[in-house]
């Protein structure tokens, strides 16, 4: 049977022999991304169920049903992904919890957040990204970078306040908050 006869099956008659052969078409492909996605297996197998759980709960809304493999990887990288933040917000907040008073709450506990940051950065418009790569990861003063950018100084300024904000929303959205962020650096 094609993945549409089987999807049209599993709606309308709710049938479980057809969702098992989905399951089994397309379950190594949405374990493959939970797994390169997620460290702990049981956030893997959460994940890999919550997926099929999306398909029975949303099979009736999926629109291109000829073949439902790129929705199941869709909602798999989305569950996995929102398990991995949600276990790195759970971490950190035990380390919090488990940090001694006399630690400096100023000294970094975990820069585990620094690959997500790249992630974002590279995500960035290029008018933001490249004041942001050469101030922050080059080293260079805003005004070598309005220099080498062909812009005033105060563009650059500009656009390096945006692309802080900006990161600052992306990486609150994935999960992690100003505190763990700092400044993300300044110039002059």
């Amino acid at each position: 049977m094609t993945e549409r006869e089987l999807l049209e099956r599993f709606v309308t008659a709710k049938d479980p022999d057809a969702f098992r052969v989905l399951v089994e078409r397309h379950g190594p492909m949405v374990l493959s991304v939970c797994r390169n996605v997620l460290r702990e297996p049981h956030d893997v197998e959460d994940a890999f169920q919550s997926t099929f759980l999306a398909l029975a709960k949303h099979a009736g809304t999926i629109q291109k049903r000829d073949t439902i493999g790129p929705w199941l990887h869709r909602v798999a990288l989305r569950l996995a992904q929102k398990a991995r933040f949600q276990s790195y917000r759970r971490r950190l907040r035990e380390q919090v919890r488990n940090q001694p008073a006399w630690e400096d709450p100023l000294e970094p506990r975990d820069l585990s957040f620094i690959p997500m940051l790249r992630e974002e950065v590279n995500r960035l418009p290029e008018h933001y990204r490249l004041p942001v790569v050469l101030c922050y990861l080059e080293g260079k003063s805003n005004q070598e970078a309005a220099a080498q950018l062909s812009c005033p100084v105060g563009t650059i300024k500009g656009r390096l306040s945006r692309a802080r904000q900006t990161l600052r929303h992306r990486l609150s959205r994935r999960g992690l908050d100003g505190d763990d962020l700092g400044s993300l650096g300044t110039t002059s």
